[in-house]
């Protein structure tokens, strides 16, 4: 008999101390060289910056920049002194109160809903596993919607189910997937779960196929939902299993920390940002109702350009949509961890790779957010609607800093980069180790991964903007394909070189490098454009 491999999720109930690299002996030679460079970038730019002295335009570069990142910097303080208040304060009241009301407090069923896509037998196994176990620990009686690929998929889950002791409480229904993308299946499997006719009290879980839960995040995140009536939707904090460079681990953990800061932010107007499809919980009359089954299957905006876009990816932000447009009331659950399997694309190096799944997310986001923005502050919550406005605004506001310190470089003086640069490093170390700090874990790669995320990421939000028709899903290799025809292709490119053209020339008048139009300027604008 062939010994059965597994994939384990660490354990614990999320109140373990901060994990920093280790013993300063045994760091890994990455984390030594990210260190040093670190230290010597702060010594070389500390250096340049005293030594030279100061070019007389010197006030009027700092002026230009520090009002946007007085704006910037303030509002990631905000989002840090709210997140603070509710790891520390509100969650730690709002988990007592469940904890205490928990025994009479339990709901009735519990649905769990499955996308497994192709997962590798051993990660399969312990998924499943773990889910099992967790059910069997909550005691309630539990329906799991396998939604599988193959024969051997469903081997396998006949096999977990037997090791487990085929608990009598515990009930596995298979479904078949299409193969025509994730959304397909979910509809398919919500609908098993609607057709059983879900008792009013109950919960229903969504989540990926890859995913591990750390023992007793079920059962802590139900007590939660059961303790609060009010509560359409909660979801977890978010950790990584991560195959690849040291450099992707690093990005994943600065992906998955940030998202833990700004997830606890948002709680605190029991709203969030998003409804993770790793691992999420909704009241099962609210994941059922046919409005939000349709808007998981065929869900799509209108683009004055492109016409109907349909969503490819971005279940989560679908799901999410619908809950916030009800009105129900979401929080995070920071204290319960569940476990990804990451990696970047197949055959992809950090760049390419990393470029393609920010694609595939900022996509999401810019389909998502303008429907969600239209539903105004009266209806959102005036902090979660800004919160919103702001996803839109930070992708050319990001783009200020360093288009300032170039011009000013290539127009008066070399040394406004290096006074740029000390900045960033400056503000990126202390972002890092305030998020590392919350997430208890920290890496000095982090503020170049913070600032590689903020100026790219900000850069690809640009370019996709203008080319919403654009998405796909690296796993199973769906997407909306390219532009229809060349003049597409081209009025693309005419509208995101114009938006560029624009913000560089706004940018240059205020900072003071360009005199500010006056009438006999734009007189003459007008003239040539009428020629």
């Amino acid at each position: 008999m062939k010994p059965v491999t597994t994939v384990t999720a660490p354990r614990g109930t999320g109140k373990s101390s901060i994990e920093w690299p280790g013993s300063a002996l045994r760091l890994p030679a990455a984390t030594w060289l990210s260190s040093m460079a670190l230290i010597c970038a702060l010594i070389v730019l500390g250096t340049i910056a005293l030594e030279h002295p100061r070019p007389e335009r010197t006030a009027t570069f700092l002026g230009s920049i520090g009002l946007v990142a007085a704006w910037r910097y303030g509002w990631w303080l905000t989002h840090a002194l709210r997140a603070s208040y509710y790891l520390r304060r509100r969650f730690p009241a709002i988990r007592a109160r469940a904890d205490a009301l928990a025994p009479d407090r339990r709901f009735q069923h519990v649905y769990a809903v499955v996308l497994s896509y192709d997962i590798a037998p051993a990660l399969f196994r312990s998924v499943y596993d773990g889910l099992l176990r967790e059910a069997i620990t909550y005691g309630a009686p539990t329906t799991i919607v396998a939604s599988i690929t193959s024969e051997r998929d469903r081997a396998l889950l006949k096999e977990v189910y037997l090791a487990a002791g085929a608990p009598p409480t515990v009930e596995i229904v298979t479904q078949y997937q299409e193969g025509t993308g994730k959304r397909t299946a979910m509809g398919e499997a919500l609908r098993i779960v609607s057709r059983r006719c879900p008792p009013g009290n109950s919960a229903l879980v969504l989540m990926d196929g890859d995913i591990l839960l750390e023992e007793g995040a079920l059962t802590r995140s139900l007590a939660i939902m059961s303790a609060d009536p009010r509560l359409g939707a909660v979801t977890t904090n978010n950790d990584a299993i991560v195959e690849g460079s040291y450099l992707t681990r690093q990005w994943y953990f600065t992906r998955y920390a940030q998202r833990h800061l700004l997830m606890a932010s948002m709680s605190l107007s029991e709203r969030l940002l998003v409804l993770t499809g790793r691992f999420s919980i909704f009241r099962a009359t609210l994941a059922t109702e046919p409005e939000f089954i349709d808007l998981v299957e065929r869900d799509g905006v209108d683009h004055w350009r492109y016409g109907r876009l349909d969503f490819v990816s971005g279940d989560d932000k679908s799901t999410w949509f619908h809950a916030i447009r009800s009105g129900a009331r979401m929080l995070y659950i920071p204290d319960v961890k569940v476990y990804g399997a990451e990696a970047l694309p197949a055959g992809d190096g950090f760049f390419r790779g990393s470029t393609r799944l920010m694609q595939r997310w900022f996509g999401n986001m810019l389909r998502a957010n303008g429907r969600a923005i239209a539903l105004g502050p009266r209806r959102l919550g005036l902090f979660t609607w800004w919160a919103l406005v702001d996803q839109r605004l930070s992708m050319w506001t990001s783009l200020i800093g360093p288009y300032s310190a170039v011009t000013f470089a290539l127009l008066v003086s070399p040394v406004y980069l290096a006074y740029y640069a000390l900045w960033v490093l400056t503000t990126r170390i202390f972002m890092s180790v305030a998020i590392g700090v919350a997430y208890r874990r920290f890496s000095p790669a982090w503020p170049f991964v913070l600032y590689y995320n903020q100026i790219w990421g900000a850069l690809l939000k640009v370019y996709l903007s203008f080319r919403l028709n654009r998405q796909g899903w690296t796993r199973q290799n769906l997407g909306a394909g390219p532009d229809k025809d060349r003049l597409d292709i081209w009025a693309a490119r005419a509208m995101h070189a114009a938006a560029l053209v624009s913000a560089m020339f706004f940018v240059a008048v205020a900072s003071g490098q360009l005199p500010v139009p006056g009438a006999s300027d734009w007189k003459f604008l007008l003239a040539f454009g009428a020629r």
